[in-house]
């Protein structure tokens, strides 16, 4: 929720493409290029004109400008390829996740293949390896690009003022990336998308994908919904938008994959039958003590470690076996079932299914942030310096509070307090606001203020969160979450029809040549 200034400004760069320049690997050194040896002399001109040819291969100007693909008759540079390959590969090799690809950022790209969890992961079905992947995926992003520019010309969406803010602001962080980094903007942009980017290159990408996004937007920002046509599509889709609260206690089953020593070992049929049942015996007892009146959390603990308790206060479905039970229609709060799934036995006692249909809030906040950086966690007087520090910015809160009671008191004089004082980038350049939160979207103590039963708008306090102290403003109810998830829902399915409707089935060509200059 509250982001460092820097923080922001590279989620904002990010969303061009670009990665965190603390994050992104060093780049690599250019490979030498291959120079002929000349075994014998020659008249000077014919060795001038040598030098020359070699002096612009080596410039990249080649490499970059040589055709690589084709869309729709329109031909893009292998530069252009390049960027969205290095796009593809940092999405990945940058994800807090990527150790699930199993992507090695050591190894070349062309020797390593998708292993089956990446596969799964990105819904590929066949083999290839993980530059044949990232290739494939600058060609289908340049098919988007291609057919959205498209689109957008035939809307008669041009450039405008809010287009080149957008790109000025980007060349303006990139600016800023690159002189952090100790480096000119061109070197910092070879280090992203590879050694055939350019500025220039950069920005006529950049300009492509604003006017794309723009004819997105457009259309997102058109589709609008009748009451009926949300209440339609709920009562059709009630599983992916009510949550219910209930407990269980998960089974385990499977028979032991290792033996004493820790060695992998394959289980016998009679073992994983004597597991499963182990399973089965287990549940059933569990379920009699709940009968006799024992609460499931005391009675989980006779069980473990082959027992596991949990309780799902808002849990969503999934469409496993428990879920189905849990959410079937007929459910009665205190109802409770042994359900099997495989090698796991769910305990399952049902409480309560409700609709998400309370009403979002729109809330304006000051935040006084704690910056701890300065403080040795290790320290002896670390707590007091803490507490001194929290104390301190509590007081700025209160300070603030009382000197925008003693002014105006509007809601308006609220958000230019907190367009000047918030150390929140998130909101603090407009007014402070955070529009439809929804429950256990923000830290617990800000979402208690913001959902107090008795909150009401105009209402002021100050809450203590671990991001510092707030000074709160409620400014209003929203939608119901309920109709807002649906209306997403919604327009998320229109988007996607109308996005394949708009890309198509289009293909691409390729130029084998130019290809061999987009590989990281």
């Amino acid at each position: 929720m509250s982001a460092s200034r820097e923080k922001k400004a590279r989620q904002e760069f990010n969303a061009s493409g670009a990665v965190d320049p603390k994050a992104a690997r060093e780049a690599q050194e250019r490979a030498k290029q291959r120079r002929s040896n000349w075994l014998y002399g020659g008249i000077a001109i014919v060795f001038v004109l040598v030098a020359a040819a070699l002096l612009v291969w080596n410039s990249n100007v080649i490499q970059r400008g040589s055709a690589a693909v084709t869309v729709e008759g329109e031909t893009y540079s292998a530069a252009e390829v390049s960027y969205f390959y290095h796009v593809a590969y940092n999405s990945i090799a940058q994800n807090q996740y990527a150790s699930y690809y199993g992507l090695s950022t050591s190894t070349p790209l062309t020797q390593q293949s998708l292993s089956d969890m990446a596969k799964t992961l990105l819904g590929v079905s066949e083999d290839m390896t993980w530059d044949a992947y990232f290739k494939d995926a600058a060609k289908k992003s340049l098919i988007q690009i291609t057919m959205l520019k498209k689109g957008a010309a035939e809307k008669g969406i041009t450039w405008n003022d809010d287009m080149q803010k957008e790109l000025d602001s980007t060349m303006d962080t990139l600016a800023s990336y690159a002189k952090s980094a100790g480096k000119s903007e061109g070197e910092y942009l070879k280090q992203l998308y590879g050694s055939n980017m350019t500025k220039k290159i950069f920005q006529g990408i950049l300009k492509d994908t604003i006017i794309a996004s723009h004819y997105q937007q457009d259309y997102i920002d058109s589709l609008q919904y009748t009451d009926e046509e949300i209440q339609k599509y709920y009562e059709e889709n009630k599983n992916s938008f009510d949550v219910a609260n209930y407990e269980m206690i998960t089974f385990n089953g499977a028979a032991a994959s290792k033996d004493a020593d820790g060695n992998t070992v394959q289980p016998t049929e009679e073992e994983s039958a004597a597991a499963l049942q182990k399973a089965k015996d287990a549940a059933n007892a569990a379920l009699e003590q709940v009968k006799g009146g024992e609460l499931l959390a005391k009675a989980a603990k006779d069980y473990e470690p082959i027992g596991t308790y949990s309780h799902p206060e808002a849990g969503t479905y999934s469409g496993n076996a428990a879920t189905k039970w849990v959410f079937d229609e007929s459910r009665q709060e205190g109802d409770t079932e042994i359900v099997e799934n495989g090698t796991s036995i769910y305990l399952l006692v049902f409480h309560s299914r409700t609709r998400n249909d309370y009403n979002t809030v729109d809330v304006r906040h000051i935040l006084f942030k704690v910056d701890t950086t300065g403080l040795d966690s290790k320290a002896e007087d670390y707590q007091a310096k803490l507490e001194e520090l929290k104390a301190g910015k509590k007081q700025e809160a209160e300070n603030a509070l009382q000197a925008w009671k003693d002014g105006d008191a509007t809601e308006d004089s609220f958000a230019a307090l907190a367009n000047q004082l918030s150390d929140d980038t998130g909101s603090n350049t407009n007014g402070g606001l955070y529009k439809q939160v929804y429950k256990g979207q923000m830290v617990s103590e800000f979402n208690d203020w913001c959902f107090d039963e008795s909150r009401q708008p105009g209402d002021t306090g100050i809450v203590e969160t671990s991001y510092g102290v707030h000074v709160m403003y409620f400014d209003g109810f929203g939608n119901s979450y309920r109709d807002t998830l649906v209306e997403n829902a919604l327009r998320t399915a229109d988007y996607n029809a109308w996005h394949d409707g708009v890309v198509g089935d289009n293909t691409y060509t390729t130029v084998p040549f130019g290809m061999k200059f987009t590989t990281k």
